[in-house]
């Protein structure tokens, strides 16, 4: 009767695991591949990777089988970056995602710069099967901003520390046409200096005209901030492009780490709310799901 029980707990125990297969929370990993270490941007990785890799000793051999060639074709500055991206992945602590891959641009820009050498492109990569910048997250030499990096216009701020911290007055005064609470996945500088946060929307407070999901969305600003920092949490309260469906961050937009304080404060402006029966409803939808 032991082994009936038993085996029936393991037929079952298979059927719901689809064969014993599961995905156990991925751990970031310090980068040790010498070619990548130098190039990468990033020093955390995680697997397995785009190959199905699942250590960076496999990653490595397929690195070498490749990276001296392009490195003596010289032919794109950021083909090494893109081999090592491909196969040492980006980990960002706290931050559940899948793969984050290299863009599909960088990609293509890549193939054709090295033309000459293209009978030794790696046959594994296919660049249409690679993110659109504009239709998901990926990553390519211009996601990431140093820390020191001056900014280049007078009109940009340098950091979030000068901002005053959100109180009810002006949480209530309806000059931010969206409130969220907000982790920062990725934050990239584009040409025209205006910088995309990547992330994932936690929590909803309000909004006008735009509506906002829970789970990934784009926040277009024109200030930098050191301090939206990646898998960073924040408060954030700024404006809406209702024409083109864009959340906008400013100079003048609402940016404070969140903290336990940070929600102690959310929940007593609510109530606040619900007591007076605010009409800002007229103007805003106020979001109070907990």
């Amino acid at each position: 009767m032991f082994w009936v029980w038993l085996l029936s707990l393991l037929a079952i125990t298979f059927h719901a695991t689809d064969g014993f297969r599961f995905n156990p929370p991925q751990k970031c990993e310090k980068i040790n591949v010498p070619l990548c270490h130098r190039v990468l941007p990033y020093n955390l990785t995680r697997f397995p990777n785009l190959r199905g890799h699942r250590s960076q000793s496999f990653a490595n051999n397929s690195i070498q089988s490749y990276g001296p060639l392009i490195q003596r074709a010289n032919c794109s500055k950021d083909a090494v970056f893109f081999l090592c991206s491909f196969h040492l992945p980006i980990c960002l602590p706290g931050i559940e995602e899948d793969v984050i891959k290299p863009c599909r641009s960088l990609c293509e820009r890549i193939k054709k710069d090295c033309a000459a050498v293209l009978e030794y492109w790696p046959s594994f990569v296919k660049c249409d099967e690679l993110p659109e910048f504009s239709d998901g997250v990926c990553i390519q030499p211009e996601s990431f901003i140093p820390v020191s990096q001056p900014t280049r216009s007078v009109n940009f701020i340098n950091s979030c520390e000068d901002r005053p911290l959100a109180d009810y007055n002006l949480y209530a005064s309806g000059q931010y046409d969206y409130v969220i609470k907000f982790k920062v996945i990725l934050t990239e500088r584009r040409e025209n200096q205006e910088t995309i946060i990547r992330g994932k929307v936690i929590r909803v407070f309000s909004h006008t005209n735009v509506t906002i999901h829970k789970g990934r969305v784009k926040i277009w600003s024109n200030t930098t901030c050191s301090s939206l920092g990646t898998g960073k949490v924040f408060l954030i309260g700024g404006h809406e492009n209702a024409s083109r469906q864009k959340l906008l961050l400013s100079s003048k937009s609402l940016i404070e780490a969140w903290s336990g304080e940070t929600q102690k404060k959310i929940k007593k402006w609510q109530r606040i709310e619900k007591k007076l029966g605010t009409k800002k409803g007229v103007k805003r939808n106020i979001n109070r799901q907990q």
